[in-house]
């Protein structure tokens, strides 16, 4: 991450106790090499090409790169003074705010330096320091900007606040912005989280199939250039370290970005891989150790039994198995590394999921859509030009295990409807055995 400047800044107090701060800010549109330097290269790289292949070709996206460059080239002094700006009023408010905080028993959850602006460019009409509170309560500090000269120019913090009645100001800094949208939509917490689940498999399986595609097309140039990539990260890491120059910083900064995006695709792949890891372990136990038994028990010759009978079983016995036995696949969960081993908050949040996504009502649901895709789509091969999905017999062998599997849900649900009387029934049922004299 770049440095942040270090302009010397000058503090004092007024008469009513406001800290007031200044330092020299830097103007927009300094150090003019920068920009001419780059649009004599673009210039070059141009003539170049018209010359030696008269081509026009790079000059489109020289222009769009060149166009991209000056936003950043000019847009540079700005955030540079904004870092010193945050950085000073937080120096100087965070221990105000906590102790005002402190004075009516109440605890700061996040503060935030915020600007209303106006227009397309962004003029600043008003500055404050917002508090939130443990209470869901936004406290306002005002920062005055006295605008003069380049020399006089100074900010003043108020220590008094005020408690926001701004939603504009409340909503940037609370931080459940997620659940006023939600609120807002008017969605159960059962649709919201149908959405959340089925948004983390869309995007975790775009991602792998992103993955996949480069592995499968640019392998060897992917490893090259990452390998590349971390040697010359690292290159200029030891190179900054030895003469820190605003320059190597700049270009660490920049191929930190990477880093940063792999990182971000890492965190959001990570609950798909809880997902899909919850059900391919159940799956792997519930289906997968008795399609092994019975596969060595027919090798063997101990039984003898077609691979479509083996099949019937497994999806018979898996299917039943994996959605009535809650306490089997809370036990599966907890021999996976899905289990909490208490190392970090993260992993008791993964296993309370696993454990939710493996309940019986959720796997029953699953395993009605799974045998529904595949009998639809075996069945419209079979109607529109009488193929089968794997083979006849297989997929005979799945619908019948399907309709097993269908008959045995039903069974134990007209079970749990039954209301009967089990103390009465016992004793109508011992009263068989007394027979009058």
């Amino acid at each position: 991450m770049p440095k942040k400047p270090t302009r010397k800044v000058r503090k004092w107090k007024t008469s009513n106790r406001n800290i007031c701060f200044q330092f020299p800010m830097r103007e927009t549109f300094e150090r003019p090499w920068i920009i001419i330097l780059v649009a004599f290269l673009v210039i070059i790289i141009c003539c170049v090409e018209f010359w030696r292949w008269n081509s026009y070709t790079l000059l489109t996206p020289s222009m769009v790169l060149f166009f991209i460059l000056f936003l950043w080239w000019i847009n540079i002094p700005v955030k540079n003074n904004e870092i010193i700006v945050v950085k000073t009023i937080h120096e100087i408010m965070d221990n105000i705010v906590n102790e005002d905080a402190k004075a009516v028993r109440r605890t700061v959850i996040r503060t935030l330096v915020n600007h209303d602006t106006k227009g397309t460019y962004g003029i600043v009409e008003a500055s404050c320091l917002l508090v939130l509170l443990d209470n869901g309560e936004v406290w306002e500090y005002p920062i005055i900007y006295h605008k003069h000269n380049n020399q006089d120019t100074y900010f003043e913090c108020e220590r008094t606040h005020i408690v926001s009645n701004n939603q504009n100001h409340i909503h940037r800094i609370n931080p459940q912005k997620w659940k006023r949208f939600i609120n807002r939509l008017k969605l159960s917490e059962k649709t919201c989280l149908g959405l959340l689940l089925t948004t983390i498999l869309v995007v975790g399986f775009l991602i792998l199939v992103g993955f996949y595609w480069i592995m499968e097309n640019y392998i060897w140039q992917s490893l090259l250039i990452f390998v590349g990539y971390l040697f010359l990260y690292s290159l200029i890491g030891w190179i900054y370290l030895k003469w820190p120059v605003k320059i190597l910083n700049a270009i660490r900064f920049s191929m930190s970005i990477l880093l940063e995006i792999l990182n971000f695709l890492f965190r959001a792949i990570s609950p798909f891989f809880t997902i899909v890891g919850t059900y391919l372990f159940v799956a792997l136990f519930t289906f997968g150790v008795p399609a092994i038994i019975l596969t060595e028990l027919s090798r063997l010759g101990w039984i003898v039994l077609r691979p479509e009978t083996i099949t019937f079983i497994v999806f018979t016995i898996g299917s039943i198995l994996c959605s009535n036995s809650y306490r089997c696949t809370k036990w599966i969960i907890h021999q996976t590394p899905l289990k909490d081993w208490g190392n970090h908050r993260y992993e008791a949040y993964r296993e309370k999921l696993a454990i939710y996504l493996i309940h019986p009502s959720n796997v029953i649901f699953l395993l009605y859509l799974i045998y529904f895709i595949f009998l639809g789509v075996s069945g419209f091969l079979q109607i529109e030009d009488g193929s089968y999905l794997i083979s006849k017999d297989f997929d005979a062998a799945i619908l019948k295990a399907f309709l097993v599997f269908m008959a045995f849900a039903n069974m134990r649900t007209k079970s749990r409807e039954a209301k009967a009387d089990i103390k009465e029934l016992l004793q109508q049922t011992l009263k068989l055995f007394v027979h009058d004299k």
